[in-house]
């Protein structure tokens, strides 16, 4: 099957230097502390959007996706959206932690 190169191109576009846009979602989401554990932090789809200078569509489309998955769920939190409007913030369902070797 023959791909065209526009589609080629918009591809790349979302998944900038070969790293699919829900990965990008994903690392977000884990920031790493002083003794090295994961935490993570809550954002607003909205946010995500800045952040990833993504469109809505895309950002939101990979959240559902990940929310259905089971790696994202609603914080309980509420933020203001650069409209104005309360967004839901979202947070990892699991955050992976260092093995600790004894």
């Amino acid at each position: 099957m023959l791909i065209q190169q526009t589609s080629r191109d918009a591809y790349e576009s979302v998944n900038r230097g070969n790293i699919p846009i829900r990965q990008q979602i994903i690392d977000k989401f884990l920031l790493k502390n002083a003794t090295g554990c994961y935490y993570s932090v809550h954002w607003t789809c909205d946010q995500l959007e800045c952040m990833l200078d993504s469109k809505h569509q895309t950002v939101s489309a990979s959240i559902r996706s990940l929310v259905k998955e089971g790696v994202l769920q609603d914080s309980g939190f509420k933020r203001k959206t650069r409209s104005g409007r309360g967004a839901i913030c979202w947070e990892l369902v699991d955050v992976p932690q260092p093995n600790n070797l004894l």
